[in-house]
């Protein structure tokens, strides 16, 4: 699978990272971002980068999700080395999780979730940290059936869970707060933490870097490793991303989803850029970046702490930026997907020809259908063709002059030409008021009170089709 940054093939033999999205949904935008930082993370150490599917929640783990996540981030470009599902896994999860309970680090909780409720209830009431610290540890109860497999964690050794985290420093956890973490439903259903330290340590996980909202899952995960024997990896917690009121971002920020990206026709390039920049700024503060640019220059260090700003004027703007560098025949190449979604077919000399009046207004591929009248005949009120200070019979003289005009004009109908006839006939013949002229041609041709100039769209229609819309908006 090819992707962004694959041309230097060697890998650092210690660097090995993972994104490890649950299928339980589509793909959401702040999953794309995590996906991202750890990409370009392994990308600039030339590591490896894995993909590892955590679908071990078989009520809502579906298939069309993962589908959705992975073309998602393939069309992005994110590549990945290794491949893995987490479902795939349950037999390697069940030896180690045999082993602890051979080991006696871990046992089976009898209690059931009642109690378990209300002990919950108990605590928060006395204002403690919600924990349950099992009294089956070291003996069975008669008469009663299994519930969950927990590890023993000992709730009188008074120390402090730490670890540094790369982006936010130091961070501690009493470990009298966590009680007897739940590691597997049955030995052949694991919980989350258990399954994800599991693999991690089989997959020889390096860094794990995840949503800040991870965060109090570390000390637990930590505590599991040390159980295996294993050595946690070092963590990063990113910031999370937040709409404008600085909530955490939602559907009313605006588009969640990333299908919704694509089908507004953003380059994946103009994404990356965009994504990128949420949490992280670069050496020299430059905004507009090409992903090989990103790649080098990204480090974890310079990610910040604080919450990142979804901001959809921020992400137009360098879109806008992106679709500059297209030549006209690659931004005609990438258009011509969403104008056949609106317009069917249409001959590319013609897209070609719009380009450079639509590059200037697009802020992503599919506001091309903004552009509508360039594809189809506009429809509009008669009314719309009267100019503010003019009316009906000054608007009907000045699009049979401006027909005339075109007519006498043959073939020879320049946009400088033009523009000095119809200004010619502003002067003379409506006391120089040029809305007068422009207007009514404006509408005839667009159907619309805001478009490109006029002269310019005359330059991309056919004079056939020009003198078509003319002579129905006189009529």
């Amino acid at each position: 699978m090819l992707g962004w940054g694959m041309v230097n093939k060697e890998k650092s033999k210690e660097i090995r990272v993972r994104m490890a999205p649950s299928p339980t949904g589509n793909l959401h935008i702040g999953t794309v971002r995590t996906t991202l930082f750890n990409w370009l993370f392994a990308r600039h150490h030339q590591a490896t980068f894995i993909m590892r599917i955590e679908d071990t929640d078989r009520d809502r783990s579906k298939p069309e999700f993962e589908q959705n996540i992975l073309e998602g981030l393939e069309w992005l470009g994110l590549s990945w080395d290794e491949f893995y599902r987490q479902s795939e896994r349950v037999e390697i999860h069940k030896k180690y999780l045999t082993r602890l309970l051979e080991e006696k680090k871990a046992f089976w909780c009898y209690h059931t979730v009642e109690e378990l409720e209300v002990e919950k209830e108990e605590q928060m009431k006395n204002k403690e940290a919600p924990r349950h610290i099992c009294d089956h540890k070291y003996t069975i109860p008669e008469g009663r059936e299994r519930q969950i497999i927990r590890l023993a964690v000992d709730e009188k050794a008074d120390r402090a869970i730490s670890f540094n985290d790369l982006i936010r420093g130091p961070i501690e956890f009493e470990g009298r707060t966590i009680g007897d973490l739940s590691l597997a439903k049955d030995e052949d259903t694991p919980l989350y933490n258990f399954a994800v330290v599991v693999d991690d340590v089989e997959m020889r996980i390096s860094h794990v870097i995840r949503g800040e909202d991870h965060i109090n899952n570390t000390p637990k995960q930590i505590l599991i490793a040390e159980a295996l024997g294993a050595v946690a990896p070092q963590f990063a917690h990113l910031p999370l991303i937040l709409g404008s009121d600085r909530s955490k971002l939602s559907k009313r920020h605006g588009a969640t989803m990333f299908d919704e990206y694509i089908q507004a026709g953003y380059l994946p390039a103009a994404l990356i850029n965009f994504l990128a920049l949420l949490g992280w700024t670069p050496e020299g503060d430059q905004e507009v970046l090409s992903v090989e640019e990103i790649i080098s220059k990204f480090e974890l260090e310079k990610v910040h702490k604080s919450g990142a700003i979804f901001d959809n004027k921020k992400l137009n703007w360098i879109s806008v930026q992106h679709l500059k560098k297209l030549s006209d025949e690659e931004l005609a190449e990438k258009l011509m997907p969403f104008i056949e979604k609106h317009f069917g077919t249409q001959d590319k000399n013609l897209i070609l020809k719009v380009v450079p009046s639509a590059r200037e207004r697009l802020e992503y591929l599919d506001q091309i259908k903004e552009f509508h009248y360039f594809f189809k005949k506009p429809e509009y009120d008669s009314e719309l063709l009267v100019w503010k200070k003019s009316d009906k019979t000054g608007a009907k003289k000045a699009l049979e002059e401006v027909q005339k005009i075109l007519t006498d004009l043959g073939d020879e109908w320049g946009e400088a030409t033009l523009k000095a006839e119809l200004d010619k006939l502003a002067q003379e013949q409506f006391g120089g008021d040029r809305g007068a002229v422009y207007w009514p041609l404006r509408v005839a041709l667009t159907g619309e009170k805001f478009s490109p100039d006029p002269i310019s769209i005359v330059s991309v229609l056919t004079k056939e089709e020009v003198l078509n819309r003319i002579s129905k908006a006189i009529r």
